[in-house]
């Protein structure tokens, strides 16, 4: 149908619009950071990474991360094919359900405009994961359904690898199974009660739940024992009213008439927020709708129970795996039920049409009038939610494209160490917390991200020691050299401080303990001479050769000590005359630069 192939072209323009403007962010940065430091073998693959397991994700990106470090464009329009493959497949997918009528017209607009995808469409991180399911969700659903018709073994086939696929990107497909499930007990079986029904279903359609119990069975003991990082039972100390509250009332409800509309941002994120009226509004709509097709067809209710399925799932896996550690909030963020938004569109097709080749069919109600369903008021009600829809996307991307500060900070550090002369020596430290979390360790650090970057390549070095010159990069990523707050300073003693006496040694006490890594010493001396000088500080011991005059020595310290020893190694010298003035301990900090 030429109009749905319009629609989809029309939605990947927007798509391609809101793409143009994004960059790397957050998850992606780690993601790259992985893709650059460890070698592509098994343990790659299979890495939980928030209790994701996605061995496909991580193979395209090490593919994209070898071809095109930080390079936007070919990440950007691979995220475009997805969406581009989950667009056509739906409309195939509805086509086949529903059959050639204007109607599914109607629900694949809704479909493509709706705000449930849109996260997955701008993110890397999260459209590997759950682009992947839609794409699945569409083809797997459409082989099904032909095996269902028909009984060959051929779409069965497909509809496991379809499923497989979508396994390998994201575990959440897993309730892809539970969907084919549902649509073929409740519209490809007969009998009065539910048992009859199960038997009719594992009489005629034996193969196919044997295979996908095998499937399902076997891929979840695959997660289990590599993607598993969360105890199921913490959902236990969860209160489950508000998280299902913000997901199905607060976000499904206001996004399936074409909200949220107003969003509360979050960093470069946002969460749902509509105001009470719209709330209210959507309540009204979407419990209308589902009384209307009630009163007016046969066999509607059982249309909402993939819908219910899924939903029921993403409150339990939020409040064990998310909300126990950010709280009921997060169930107002879209990316934890981007199915939601192919699921809506084929549950109302569901209950308002016919399923073609169903063995049990949602029939118009004879004798009930239904003065709503004037092709002039469907439109309306289509065109309405696509324009909602619409606004709610561009304020999103709005805020998506103006708050990431990934691509401003590379630039800078690009900018930076293109003009450096020759390699610049850096603190290994992280990136700031706004660009990724520091519970990424070691992937956050200078010596991972930059692996990959283009700018980088020879222009860094990261030594554990170094003279008067050591550098960070601001929370701007520009170069500045580094200072160190004292956290520990040498105890005051008379004189130019601690000199090396006759024996060549000396420690000098510091004004408290220290314990643990990541502290750097900045050491202030002066020595009439070069110095080959041993320098222990717990853990740590470095031989620096160190120049005549006035200088600064920094090097890391870590492990439990009080004091830092010094030692001449050059025995075969007279004393040196080198003299310690200063010795601070603390952590680099940047100095600022001037605004």
């Amino acid at each position: 149908m030429l109009a749905g192939v319009g629609l989809v072209l029309a939605q990947l323009a927007f798509r391609g619009w809101a793409l143009w403007g994004s960059w790397f962010y957050f998850d992606d940065l780690a993601f790259m950071s992985r893709a650059a430091n460890q070698p592509f073998d098994l343990d790659y693959l299979s890495e939980s990474y928030g209790g994701h397991l996605m061995p496909a994700g991580f193979a395209l990106t090490r593919v994209l991360n070898d071809a095109a470090p930080f390079d936007w464009l070919p990440w950007a329009a691979t995220l475009l094919a997805l969406q581009a493959l989950a667009g056509f497949g739906m409309l195939r997918l509805l086509l086949s359900m529903f059959g050639h009528r204007w109607a599914v017209v109607g629900l694949l607009a809704a479909y493509l405009s709706y705000v449930f995808t849109l996260s997955a469409g701008l993110w890397w991180a999260a459209g590997i994961n759950q682009l992947p399911l839609l794409i699945s969700l569409a083809f797997g659903l459409h082989a099904f359904l032909a095996h269902l018709r028909t009984r060959r073994v051929r779409p069965l086939v497909v509809a496991l690898l379809w499923t497989l696929a979508g396994l390998a990107s994201y575990e959440k497909t897993l309730l892809l199974i539970g969907v084919y499930a549902i649509v073929g007990l409740c519209w490809f079986a007969t009998g009065s009660t539910t048992p009859e029904r199960l038997r009719d279903f594992w009489n005629t359609y034996r193969p196919a739940i044997v295979a996908f119990t095998v499937l399902g069975g076997g891929y979840l003991a695959v997660y289990v024992a590599y993607g598993l990082d969360f105890s199921p039972t913490d959902s236990t100390g969860q209160s489950w009213g508000p998280l299902a509250w913000n997901l199905v009332m607060v976000a499904f409800a206001t996004a399936a008439v074409g909200g949220p509309l107003t969003w509360q941002t979050v960093t470069v994120g946002s969460l749902a927020d509509p105001s009470t009226v719209v709330q209210l509004a959507a309540w009204v709509v979407v419990g209308g709708l589902a009384y209307y097709a009630f009163r007016t067809r046969t066999r509607s209710r059982r249309a909402w129970l993939p819908l219910v399925f899924t939903m029921a799932a993403n409150v339990i896996l939020l409040a064990s795996a998310r909300a126990s550690i950010v709280g009921p909030d997060i169930a107002r963020e879209f990316r934890y039920q981007t199915e939601s938004g192919a699921l809506v569109v084929l549950t109302v097709g569901l209950a308002l049409l016919p399923l073609v080749g169903a063995r049990e069919v949602n029939a118009e109600r004879p004798d009930v009038p239904r003065p709503y369903e004037r092709s002039s008021y469907v439109a309306a009600a289509v065109l309405a939610v696509v324009a909602l829809a619409t606004w709610s996307s561009v304020r999103y991307v709005d805020q998506w494209q103006g708050a990431n500060p990934s691509e401003s900070f590379f630039d800078n550090v690009s900018a930076s160490l293109r003009t450096a002369d020759g390699p610049v020596p850096i603190v290994d430290a992280g990136l700031p917390q706004t660009l990724l979390w520091s519970y990424r360790f070691p992937e956050n650090t200078y010596s991972h991200v930059f692996r990959s970057l283009p700018a980088a390549t020879g222009k860094i070095t990261y030594p554990d020691t170094a003279v008067d010159n050591l550098y960070l990069f601001d929370d701007a990523g520009r170069l500045a050299p580094v200072v160190i707050p004292p956290v520990r300073s040498m105890v005051p003693t008379g004189g130019c401080g601690y000199s090396l006496p006759a024996d060549r040694t000396t420690t000098i006490p510091l004004n408290g303990p220290v314990i643990g890594g990541g502290w750097w010493i900045q050491l202030g001396y002066a020595s009439p001479v070069e110095v080959t000088l041993r320098v222990e500080a717990g853990d740590r011991s470095y031989v620096v050769d160190l120049p005549r005059g006035l200088h600064n020595l920094y090097f890391e310290a870590e492990g439990e000590f009080h004091s830092v020893r010094l030692a001449d190694e050059d025995r075969r010298s007279r004393a040196s005359g080198l003299c310690v003035a200063t010795l601070d301990l603390g952590v680099p900090t940047p100095v600022s630069s001037p605004s």
